[in-house]
């Protein structure tokens, strides 16, 4: 019988009440007050150019300071930051001087796109917690980048969304800025009278190092830089309005199959327009409520390509739906205890997200059309997909603890029919001193799955319960670093929300670096030698892994980064012991101010884990990123993966990715993405029938129109040719599909 998330309802209501409490806070004491934001009712244009009266009347603040490479030493150019607010929102302007513009880094390209340019922007701990900051960034042609950093710093969120607006100009001594910000894009504390931020004007300016400015000064022996932020004060009658948005959409979408593979003609397979809607309420400007109807969860961006040969467990994906990325960071653990890509086809979503002073709280409850399961092993796991519909829930509750240290509570729980897995834990950072912090989880899970899936995957039958655990230690300093992390999973535990892919086993590691930086002037930025120790056991006490490696980096010019690792190890698969060594060497260059080249590879001893043998692995990917002009980019990326068994081949892999994007303006481009994979296997190394070749061609064709990040209009062609043994590529799918959303702000 399924079964619906009830309690996840009752939470809902019970913390509307606790969170919506919009009684005054104390503020900080120890912290310096540097400004007072000072308020205007005039209107201010957003266009790049600070020439309104209002700025006048505004907040200068310099910021002159290097953080890296240079460690709170002069910068190298000069930059002013310029604050004031009115009601409803928080103007920004900014003033990036330079000494000779032709260098200046600026492409059109995509939203959260820059962070290769020149950028500059602000953040703001809205609660004064030195733990989460809200940070807002443009290249010198406006083009928006925004991202939530949390833990104090160490987590970066750059897949959160926020509408506000940015225009950017180049003038003859630099570029110039200038934000608006709504209210309602943050949550802050909605108590009456004057409100204290913390604060950071940043600037990015990448040229043969890349340079890192701020207005603080950031120490490097303290692992949470929200916590050193200068404060403001102000914002007395700040407001996010009605705090309304509705994000109506329409989809659309033909699709045509080849059923009968390879001799059946293309037929359709689905012909649909369908509505959807999406939108918030911020029930305070604390507190938001997000909802979904008949959602458009489809990934217009295609993911990025892996390849699927010889591996042990499931790949992972990175988020990109909108209603999942809202409030992300609240739900992150120490463990990956949520995994929202486990969400395959809801049918309607609701989410609630807020903070009010010392206490978090994140909550979604959704229908889902599919089940997704990943069946977890000491040394492997498997997966499968029902097409059953199931409820998937999922609390998030945390407190702060003083400064950025914080602890909370996690539970999950899916319901569907003769199935169900309901996890919960409590978790905790803390930081016992600016060096030193100390994070641990612990989760229990209680499972049940179908009878014939139990009998189909080796799975317990009934219902079974099981345990994780996991403590970490970290210490930072300027020069050196050193860490140690404990994990237990026992063979029972299962996280169906999460992405958990391996239990019954216990892990400790222990590892640290120390770092020799460049002398300022010098074309060394730093060198970094580290390495670690680990060993792996399941829970009879057999040993998985022992494993040791050592690790060097060096940053120096051109913003070049090289990296050479060594491994050594013993690794127990299937009764069998495999003593394995493998050399890493992966580097990172940009030559030239429009190109960028990456390139990392992998070789040593491998396994082949279909037939428990040793084998020599080879794995290549170079990758290249060229703005042929400040409108077109090429970016070009190579996939190689072999295996070796007695000097004959096991398998070659291939897949390469190429994506030509035109930008006609900063909110419009069309992209061209071709996506070719050729997987080669040697037939006489199998002990089964194999297709000795498989072959695939991914085409995507895609006009976008982006106004802001839920107004957009996409339009799109894509098909899918696949070839097997000596077949030539053939049509297997192809489909064209439409978006239109608006995004109606109240």
């Amino acid at each position: 019988m399924k079964k619906v998330p009830i309690l996840m309802f009752f939470i809902l209501l019970a913390t509307i009440t606790i969170l919506s409490d919009d009684k005054e806070v104390s503020q900080s004491k120890n912290n310096i007050l540097i400004h007072t934001i000072p308020t205007t009712d005039q209107e201010i244009r957003i266009d790049g150019v600070l020439d309104e009266k209002a700025w006048a009347e505004s907040i200068k603040i310099d910021f002159n300071n290097e953080i890296f490479p240079g460690n709170n030493t002069k910068a190298p150019v000069r930059s002013e930051g310029y604050l004031i607010s009115s009601k409803e929102y928080i103007y920004i302007g900014i003033k990036c001087f330079d000494h000779d513009i032709k260098k200046l880094r600026a492409n059109y390209s995509d939203r959260d796109q820059i962070w290769n340019d020149d950028t500059a922007g602000v953040a703001f701990d809205t609660f004064n917690s030195g733990n989460r900051a809200f940070y807002f960034a443009a290249n010198p042609y406006g083009i928006q980048g925004d991202q939530i950093f949390s833990n104090g710093g160490q987590y970066e969120d750059s897949a959160w969304d926020a509408i506000w607006d940015s225009s950017g100009k180049i003038t003859k001594d630099g570029y110039v800025l200038e934000f608006k910000i709504p209210f309602n894009t943050i949550q802050f504390n909605g108590m009456q009278g004057e409100k204290e931020w913390g604060i950071l004007f940043f600037r990015s300016y990448p040229r043969s190092k890349r340079h890192m400015i701020s207005n603080n000064q950031i120490d490097r022996d303290n692992s949470c830089w929200i916590c050193q932020l200068h404060k403001i004060r102000g914002f007395r009658s700040a407001t996010p309005g009605k705090n309304l948005e509705f994000d109506p959409t329409l989809t659309g979408v033909h699709n045509e199959n080849r059923e009968d593979f390879p001799n059946g003609a293309m037929e359709k397979d689905q012909s649909k327009l369908e509505p959807g809607l999406s939108g918030k309420w911020g029930i305070t400007s604390n507190l938001n409520l997000s909802f979904a109807i008949n959602p458009d969860f489809s990934q217009v961006e295609a993911d990025a390509g892996q390849l699927d040969i010889n591996t042990q467990y499931a790949l992972y994906y990175n988020e990109k739906r909108p209603f999942f990325l809202e409030g992300k960071d609240f739900f992150n653990t120490p463990m990956r205890a949520l995994y929202t890509r486990a969400v395959a086809d809801p049918d309607f979503g609701l989410k609630l997200t807020g903070k009010l002073y010392k206490h978090a709280l994140g909550l979604f409850v959704t229908r889902d059309a599919t089940t997704n399961l990943i069946f977890p092993g000491a040394t492997g796991s498997d997966d499968t997909t029902l097409e059953e519909k199931v409820w998937s829930s999922s609390f998030r509750y945390r407190y702060d603890i003083g400064r950025s240290s914080t602890i909370g509570v996690l539970m999950t729980d899916r319901e569907g029919d003769n199935y169900f897995n309901r996890v919960g834990g409590i978790d905790g950072l803390f930081r016992i001193s600016k060096s030193d912090t100390l994070t641990f989880q612990f989760m229990g899970s209680s499972t049940m799955y179908p009878d014939e899936i139990s009998k189909e995957f080796d799975q317990e039958s009934g219902n079974f319960n099981g345990s994780a655990f996991s403590a970490g230690f970290h210490h930072q300093k300027k020069t050196w670093n050193a860490s140690a992390s404990y994990e237990d999973f026992s063979p029972g535990f299962r996280a169906d929300m999460g992405f958990m892919p391996q239990v019954d086993f216990r892990k400790g590691v222990i590892g640290g670096n120390y770092i020799f930086w460049g002398k300022e002037g010098s074309f060394l930025t730093a060198i970094t030698i580290g390495g670690d120790i680990d060993q792996t056991t399941d829970h009879d006490g057999n040993l998985i892994e022992r494993e040791a490696q050592l690790e060097v980096v060096f940053e120096g010019p051109m913003q070049s980064v090289f990296i050479a690792k060594v491994e050594k190890r013993k690794y127990i698969y299937e009764e069998t012991e495999f003593n394995q060594s493998e050399g890493t060497i992966a580097f990172l260059v940009n030559p030239v101010k429009r190109l960028r080249i990456y390139c990392f590879a992998k070789s040593g001893d491998g396994i082949d884990y279909d037939h428990v043998r040793s084998g020599k692995k080879l794995y290549i990917s170079p990758s290249i990123r060229y703005n042929v002009t400040k409108n077109f980019e090429i970016y070009g990326v190579s996939n190689f993966s072999s295996l070796h068994i007695d000097d004959e081949y096991l398998f070659k892999a291939y897949l390469n990715e190429l994506r030509l994007i035109y930008f006609f303006n900063k909110n419009t481009f069309f992209r061209i993405i071709l996506q070719y994979s050729d997987i080669r296997r040697n037939a006489d190394l199998y002990e089964d029938e194999i297709d000795t070749r498989e072959k695939g061609l991914l085409t995507q064709f895609l006009f976008s129109y982006k106004l802001n990040p839920r107004t957009v209009l996409y339009l799109g062609y894509s098909d899918i040719y696949e070839g097997y043994n000596y077949m030539s590529l053939l049509q297997s799918n192809r489909s064209v599909f439409l978006k239109i959303g608006y995004a109606l702000v109240l």
